[in-house]
């Protein structure tokens, strides 16, 4: 169609141009070239709207009526702009021709806060820790005020600091981790005792087993454990969780609880089965949604990701939530 069209078009404005260069000057030969421009006008505006991008080519009577007058008040100039035109639009971008594609790193997905700041300026802390040239004894002392911070917000930093060159560093990060594991395995040995006794009832040992599996997925949520006892401690939380849901299957903190220990062992259909079950349970969507889009983003669905972020309400999120809201509103 487009050849067609722009083919009569020069052919009729070339009989147009050769009937007007004919030595008369009679009314006949201006109306017929007058006819014949027109023709050739309708057929190039049609052409031409052809190629123009949709976002230029509406609306449609508008913009016809644009190139008539273009390429009809404009005998050939017109046509030899437009042509000139398309083949510049068509040769000039190959000139600087780049790639529509770029790698880039993706992005760390995390649902909790993690920096140290609880009551504390946490910048000013992580410099001074991080700085093996200030005084000893200023690091000490940032040391200890970390030691009432929640483990999930300092694991990574206390742990660092195993490897500091002061001794009085090192023993300390150790002291202050190792107190904390041992709260927790404490308690964990208390229900298991409780357990174990054979005296208590269903309902008892429904909240025993729960209590445990808790206490273990503390362990691997406050970032107290790693390598092979952090399998094991995840091993004992899937253990305990069903021999919880045996007795209650109905449970939705169990089953979100399985659902983000599952998210961060990167096993997607176990996460996906936990996070539908907890819904099913009653667990709020809103609550779940940022796990959902971790889900996701896990199965590479990068479009369902931005849905669930749209859905979040700003002001009911963590900050970390609402940074990654943002980033993927983008």
């Amino acid at each position: 169609m487009l050849y067609k069209l722009s083919f009569s078009a020069f052919g009729l404005e070339a009989a147009a141009l050769a009937l007007l260069l004919r030595q008369s000057q009679s009314m006949s030969v201006l109306l017929g070239f007058l006819a014949m421009h027109g023709a050739a006008s309708v057929l190039i505006a049609l052409a031409i709207r052809l190629l123009l991008p949709r976002r230029y080519a509406e609306p449609r009577a508008w913009v016809l009526a644009f190139l008539f007058a273009y390429n009809f008040f404009m005998p050939v100039l017109g046509m030899s702009c437009t042509l000139v035109a398309f083949a510049l639009g068509i040769w000039l971008p190959r000139l600087s021709r780049g790639h529509d594609y770029a790698s880039v790193v993706p992005p760390r997905f995390t649902t909790h806060r993690n920096h140290e700041g609880t009551g504390f300026r946490g910048g000013q802390v992580r410099a001074q820790l991080a700085n093996q040239a200030a005084p000893l004894d200023q690091r000490l002392k940032a040391l200890v005020a970390l030691q009432d911070t929640p483990a999930h917000a300092t694991g990574a930093l206390l742990r660092k600091l195993l490897s500091d060159p002061a001794d009085d560093m090192r023993l300390l990060a150790y002291g202050i981790l190792d107190g904390k594991e041992k709260q927790i395995m404490q308690r964990i040995q208390e229900n298991q005792r409780l357990l174990g006794a054979g005296n208590a009832d269903e309902g008892e040992r429904y909240a025993g087993h729960k209590r445990i599996a808790e206490l273990y997925y503390e362990l691997i949520y406050q970032d107290l454990v790693q390598g092979d006892m952090r399998r094991f401690a995840g091993e004992q939380v899937r253990l305990h969780v069903r021999d919880a849901q045996r007795h209650d299957a109905s449970d939705a903190g169990l089953w979100f609880m399985l659902a983000r220990l599952e998210l961060q062992a990167a096993d997607v259909d176990a996460a996906a089965h936990a996070l539908e079950q907890a819904h099913r349970t009653g667990f709020a969507r809103e609550r779940l949604l940022p796990y959902i889009a971790e889900l996701r983003f896990l199965q590479r669905r990068y479009g369902d990701v931005r849905r669930l972020f749209g859905e979040l309400q700003a002001t009911s999120t963590l900050p970390a939530v609402r940074a990654m809201r943002g980033y993927w509103e983008k």
